[in-house]
């Protein structure tokens, strides 16, 4: 994946040093202003302040799940969820540092109410709706069934992140989601952490979750049309019981791509999330930049306490 940019939208395959597995996987997401990353049981955010100071924040995630973290399948499940509750927490801190919690969406129970409504969005516009749609106009063939509820989800998907993208406020965090790949890449192939440095490698990045989303639809339609023409409660229960199930599988499918990224196979994996990442990620300027190198210099603050906490030996304090 790792890919040199000698221009915004060049694609050179890079490979300059290549990947050095032994950093383990790390992922992250944008905020406003400000990045959140995570690798293992340690999560760090930054986030440029108002009178442009950086804070940051290092912690941990707690043990209970690590069986779970490590079952194929079911850890996609897992990583969904930690992220949702991951980026809300990490929301939340970087909207209280930038001092603009209320009146802005930020609050508790401002996020609350986003958290419900993407549900909702999640399960019953992008779940739900296609199928319910190709159902209703009378489409029978099981491939052509499935075809068309996956391309209407497809444009869904798409629509959306273009309409999104019109957003000033919405085009830096997605400089900010291009800052935090680049960044990533940088670290994944022991690059000093310098603009100079991170800006070598592409804004896209085979383990996002905008590939994971497209990855999603793609692996939907081939295990829908395994089940055919539907009855209305088979439809109903394999859209959105079966959504987790799909979600475990395109997890494994993602992780995959991103071990063999310099590879034909994960080059061809990752080929349409890099597409559609083209809508979701600009190039970063030097101070966004900053803040990405911030974050993931903090999330490797937090693993000595990630550390203590399975083998119960002291650490060493880290800023919250």
């Amino acid at each position: 994946m790792a890919e040199l940019r000698g221009t915004p939208d060049s694609h050179q395959a890079s490979n300059l040093q290549g990947i050095d597995e032994s950093v383990g996987p790390i992922g992250g997401q944008a905020l406003l202003e400000g990045v959140m990353m995570r690798r293992g049981a340690s999560w760090g955010a930054a986030v440029r302040r108002q009178d442009g100071t950086i804070a940051t924040t290092s912690r941990t995630l707690p043990a209970g799940l690590d069986g779970w973290r490590k079952l194929p399948l079911v850890r996609g499940v897992v990583a969904l969820g930690e992220t949702a509750a991951l980026g809300t927490k990490a929301t939340l801190w970087a909207a209280q540092e930038r001092g603009d919690e209320s009146g802005d969406g930020y609050s508790r129970k401002g996020l609350v109410l986003t958290v419900t409504i993407a549900l909702v969005g999640v399960f019953g516009i992008f779940g739900l709706l296609p199928a319910v749609l190709v159902k209703a106009v009378g489409v029978s063939n099981p491939a052509l069934f499935s075809l068309t509820e996956g391309l209407i989800r497809l444009a869904i998907l798409v629509g959306y992140l273009a309409l999104l993208g019109r957003s000033p406020q919405v085009k830096r965090v997605f400089a900010y989601h291009g800052a935090e790949h680049m960044t990533i890449h940088a670290f994944e192939h022991r690059v000093p952490l310098t603009p100079e440095g991170i800006r070598q490698f592409s804004r896209r990045h085979p383990r996002c979750g905008t590939a994971f989303l497209l990855v999603v639809v793609l692996v939907t339609m081939f295990a829908h049309a395994l089940i055919g023409h539907p009855s209305w409660g088979l439809l109903v229960a394999s859209r959105i019981l079966g959504l987790p199930i799909v979600a475990g599988v395109a997890y494994e499918a993602i992780k995959f791509a991103g071990l063999h990224q310099h590879q034909l196979v994960g080059k061809v994996l990752m080929a349409p999330g890099s597409w559609l990442q083209g809508i979701t990620t600009n190039d970063p300027t030097d101070d966004m930049i900053e803040v990405a190198v911030a974050a993931l210099e903090a999330t490797l603050a937090a693993e000595p306490l990630a550390a203590a906490a399975v083998t119960g030996a002291p650490a060493v304090a880290v800023a919250p």
